[in-house]
């Protein structure tokens, strides 16, 4: 019988080593009298590990499955390279960046001149090259898009042979059906036609201009976030929920930080200085995902107010914690920021994102200077701010977090 669900896999106890479930379109667990559960997908006589059953759901076995078949049906990369970048994966997103690092995509066609996909993909791996993107999110962007929603229309022209109609026939379903990505994709199009035209390889950059597509009028839709009035009630209702102490001071530290979850659920005891109550995240090293990192890049300190630091030297004093990570349920691992999100959407309609919101609000009611704000949430400067206000106004931060927190709290 085949296996549909996490739970049939979690309750099954294979009778033997090598005992095989389907779960999939060519893809199986394997399972070991250890307890040991692996997914494998079965590609030409040739099986290759998706990863362990636990690390890794069903779902997410199944687009890493789905992702591999597709790469190697079109000859993007070899089994020996793709078991390589499955081990390093936790996602497609993952997979598809391991493969563009890993994948010659330079050749040209025999007539000299590169197909689109060609060079769309040498422009993308020169991007990657130069960290032009640092969250993991906007790494696989460009890529996926391009594969999803374009490559199959486009990818196999020569670059000479791109036309303003073509590229307006391919982009323009995009930006009705997904109207935020439509204007990036053609943005990605456009920089590598611009790269043909400085190659002397086409006379001019055929792509349409964004105003040139229609697009549909939508309202634009934010993260939700709690009305900063009841940030006290929230914070009761944590105090009382029945998650241990390191999920409770982990979502206690993303609503008063205002940092985004993967960056607290990443944080690390070697980063805190727990005499002084001084959290620095370090700066992100090149080419190191965005996990545990500031998306700015940059070494970020953080004062910790008083009443939360209580919880943190707590957790240090809990013999059962992590001795790398300042948040793990089970002393084996880190907490999964998405396990953030969801305790926080059984509160009601909100998102890990949205506190930084709240806490904006909050400065606007309280008359809290703007600049000391963005400083406080790390937003990239704008404009004159940019060019002339370089302080770090670490005091000013520390000041507020206080404040903050005391509101939050429910102290004032």
């Amino acid at each position: 019988m085949d296996f549909t669900t996490d739970l049939q896999i979690k309750k099954w106890k294979p009778s033997k080593n090598q005992e095989l479930k389907r779960v999939g379109k060519g893809l199986y667990v394997r399972g070991f009298t250890s307890g040991r559960k692996l997914f494998q997908l079965r590609f030409k006589q040739q099986w290759i590990d998706i990863g362990d059953y636990g690390d890794k759901s069903l779902a997410t076995a199944t687009e890493l499955a789905l992702a591999s078949a597709r790469k190697l049906k079109a000859n993007l990369i070899s089994v020996g390279e793709l078991k390589a970048s499955l081990a390093r994966s936790s996602s497609t997103d993952d997979l598809g960046v391991e493969i563009e690092r890993k994948t010659d995509d330079t050749a040209n066609s025999k007539t000299g001149i590169p197909t689109f996909s060609e060079l769309y993909r040498a422009w993308y791996k020169e991007n990657l090259q130069a960290n032009r993107w640092t969250h993991k999110s906007s790494i696989s962007k460009p890529i996926q898009a391009f594969e999803t929603h374009a490559e199959e229309a486009i990818g196999n022209l020569r670059v000479d042979m791109i036309t303003r109609s073509v590229l307006r026939e391919t982009l323009q379903p995009v930006y009705l059906k997904h109207h935020e990505l439509g204007p990036d994709l053609r943005r990605f199009i456009d920089e590598v036609l611009e790269l043909a035209y400085d190659k002397e390889i086409i006379s001019h950059n055929p792509c349409p201009k964004n105003t040139s597509f229609t697009r549909p009028n939508r309202k634009t839709r934010h993260a939700a976030s709690l009305d900063y009035n009841r940030l006290p009630e929230l914070w009761s209702w944590i105090g009382e929920a029945p998650f241990g102490l390191p999920v409770k001071t982990a979502m206690k530290t993303v609503i008063i930080t205002a940092h985004r979850a993967a960056v607290v659920a990443y944080a690390k005891w070697e980063h805190v200085d727990l005499d002084t109550g001084v959290w620095t995240v370090p700066e992100k090293p090149e080419g190191r995902m965005h996990l545990g990192y500031m998306k700015s890049g940059r070494e970020f300190s953080f004062q910790l107010p008083k009443g939360l630091l209580s919880d943190f030297a707590e957790l240090a004093a809990n013999n059962e914690r992590h001795p790398d990570y300042i948040f793990s349920a089970d002393g084996n691992k880190p907490i999964n920021p998405e396990t953030l999100r969801a305790n926080f959407r059984k509160f009601g309609d909100v998102t890990s994102h949205g506190f930084r919101n709240s806490f904006k609000v909050w400065c606007l009611h309280n008359d809290v200077d703007h600049f000391a704000a963005d400083r406080y949430v790390d937003h990239s400067l704008q404009g004159l701010d940019r060019a002339y206000r370089r302080s770090d106004m670490f005091e000013e931060r520390a000041n507020l977090a206080e404040r903050y927190f005391q509101f939050v709290a429910g102290a004032t």
